[in-house]
């Protein structure tokens, strides 16, 4: 390896950059280690069985001396998982290689080196932030709307986890909750909640946008269950959130929380000859989503190839399988940071949702 590059590595340790990776924390905001607990798998494809209800089956009641009727096996649901491959890297700006090359002959000063390592092991934060955005982002489609569709490039890839028609209401016309005046949440609600305790799925939990709780706020049927209505034709003051709790909890709905989380992609195109970026959503604005308690399966990850290579150096940096290496190229001279990750959620209770599009 040529001296100046030498000098690099022995610049950056390797030892540094994977402890900072794995010590990144997952913003408060991101729920896929909470709907998902992180689960290791040794497969990229993977068979995950999920069972019918488990509600019991009555005994019959017969006279003495009858012969016994035996009961059915139900038959047990598959689901197939391809386990996708999550990565992003960055390379080291150029001037930071010419610093390098340029400052070689007399030695790096200590400032030149505090900003490679500076300039690193930011990249390393960032292909972490990258690879934990997409995984929260496919978490939350799969969960918001059933359905995971990616199409970049040449990848294309599209999960169907099988929500029913009932699982997916959509409103129209004055029940919309953009009609504060006409919408009754409260019945909508109690509707969807009651349908699925029929099959015995208890919806404790609802996550929906900070516009959605906005308009539950000021919708007049909620405000008047609330204050009340005497006469008949009261207009009490708009909610806040902590009346809003305090009705829900009256009348056994599910607690709400306000989810607005995002993230960017980056365009491939350049806006006026300038990078540029789209803010993107991890869960539609318009959804309201009633949840059962604890977990909604597994996040399966499984050991990435590079991990399994000799000649890269090998450990393991987050609990969810995310591993970052360093490499460095020659010709054209470039220090690259990346970060790869094998992982996609095993939905086990997909049956257990409601999302409802309500405006």
């Amino acid at each position: 390896m040529p001296p100046e590059l030498l000098s690099l590595e022995q610049a950056l340790s390797g030892e540094e950059l994977i402890v900072y990776s794995r010590n990144l924390a997952t913003p408060n905001t991101y729920l896929h280690d909470l709907l998902f607990p992180a689960r290791e798998t040794s497969e990229l494809t993977v068979d995950v069985i999920r069972e019918g209800s488990r509600l019991p089956v009555m005994a019959q009641i017969a006279e003495l001396g009858t012969q016994v009727e035996y009961g059915s096996r139900e038959g047990m649901i598959g689901q197939r998982i391809e386990i996708p491959k999550i990565q992003r890297g960055r390379a080291m700006d150029e001037k930071l290689v010419r610093l390098l090359l340029q400052a070689n002959q007399g030695g790096l000063r200590p400032s030149e080196v505090a900003e490679l390592r500076r300039t690193q092991l930011s990249d390393a934060d960032y292909a972490v932030d990258a690879i934990k955005a997409r995984k929260e982002w496919i978490a939350m489609q799969a969960v918001t709307t059933g359905v995971v569709t990616y199409a970049e490039d040449d990848v294309q890839i599209s999960v169907d986890f099988g929500y029913t028609t009932e699982q997916k209401p959509v409103l129209s016309g004055t029940d919309l909750w953009t009609n504060t005046e006409s919408s009754n949440p409260i019945q909508d609600i109690q509707t969807w909640k009651e349908s699925m305790a029929e099959k015995g799925i208890q919806l404790t939990r609802a996550l929906t946008s900070s516009r959605l709780v906005s308009l539950l706020l000021q919708n007049l049927n909620l405000r008047k269950q609330y204050f009340g209505d005497p006469s008949g034709s009261a207009n009490p003051p708009q909610l806040n959130k902590q009346q809003l709790n305090t009705l829900f909890s009256s009348l056994e709905l599910p607690k709400i929380a306000a989810y607005d989380t995002q993230a960017r992609v980056e365009n491939k195109a350049l806006t006026n000859g300038k990078l540029s970026f789209s803010t993107v959503r991890m869960a539609p604005q318009d959804r309201f989503v009633m949840l059962p308690e604890g977990p909604l399966g597994h996040y399966l990850w499984a050991e990435s190839t590079e991990e399994m290579m000799s000649d890269i150096k090998a450990e393991k940096t987050d609990s969810n399988g995310i591993f970052v290496f360093r490499k460095i190229n020659e010709h054209p001279i470039r220090v690259e940071t990346i970060g790869v990750n094998l992982a996609f959620p095993s939905f086990g209770y997909n049956d257990s949702v409601v999302t409802a599009k309500v405006i």
